[in-house]
C-alpha cells in the first residue's frame, strides 16, 4: 500500500469522526437535547452517524489488513467487500426507514437530496463491486477510497440539512 494511501484513508476517518462529533453539538444547541425531535431530525442524525462512523471504521480495514502483511490485491478486493456490503444493507435500511408516514410527508425530506443520497450509495456499491472484479477498474485504493468519500459526501449532507433546517424555520 502507498504512503498516499494510507494518508488519505486517515484523513477520510478523521473527517469522518468530525462529522460525528458534530452531530452531539446540533443535538445540544439546536434544541434537540430537550426532546424536541421530528422525524426527519431523527432520521438525518442516525444516517450522518451511521454513514460517518461506518466511513471511519472502514479506512481502518485496509490499514489493518497492511499491518498482517495480506498482498494488495486482497486487501483492496477484501475491503471493497466490506465496504459494498456495508452500502447495500444502508441501502435496504433506508428504503425501509422512507416507509415511515411522517418522512413521506410534504417538506419533512427534500427531494434533491434524496436523489443524491441514492444516486451515491448506487454508485458506491457499483464502483466496489467492480473493484472486488477486477473489471473496468484497477483492484486499487482508488476505488475504494471513492466509495468512502461518497459516505461522507452522505453525511456532510445530512449534517447540512441538520443545520440549515432550524435556521431556515427562525427566519
Amino acid at each position: 500500500m502507498t504512503e498516499h494511501a494510507v494518508l488519505t484513508l486517515l484523513g477520510v476517518a478523521s473527517v469522518a469522526t468530525a462529522i460525528s462529533g458534530f452531530s452531539g453539538v446540533v443535538a445540544v444547541f439546536g434544541g434537540r437535547a430537550e426532546g424536541k425531535w421530528s422525524a426527519a431530525d431523527r432520521f438525518r442524525t442516525t444516517n450522518m452517524l451511521i454513514l460517518s462512523l461506518g466511513a471511519c471504521l472502514l479506512s481502518f480495514v485496509p490499514l489493518l489488513e497492511e499491518l498482517f502483511r495480506v498482498p494488495d490485491r486482497t486487501i483492496w478486493m477484501t475491503s471493497s467487500s466490506l465496504l459494498v456490503a456495508f452500502c447495500a444493507a444502508y441501502f435496504v435500511y433506508t428504503m425501509i426507514k422512507l416507509q415511515n408516514p411522517d418522512l413521506r410527508r410534504p417538506g419533512a425530506l427534500i427531494a434533491w437530496v434524496r436523489i443524491v443520497y441514492f444516486i451515491c450509495l448506487g454508485l458506491a456499491i457499483v464502483l466496489q463491486t467492480l473493484n472486488v472484479a477486477g473489471a473496468l477498474v484497477e483492484r486499487d485504493a482508488a476505488p475504494y477510497i471513492t466509495g468512502l468519500i461518497f459516505l461522507l459526501i452522505l453525511a456532510g449532507l445530512q449534517f447540512a440539512f441538520l443545520v440549515l433546517a432550524p435556521l431556515k424555520a427562525a427566519d
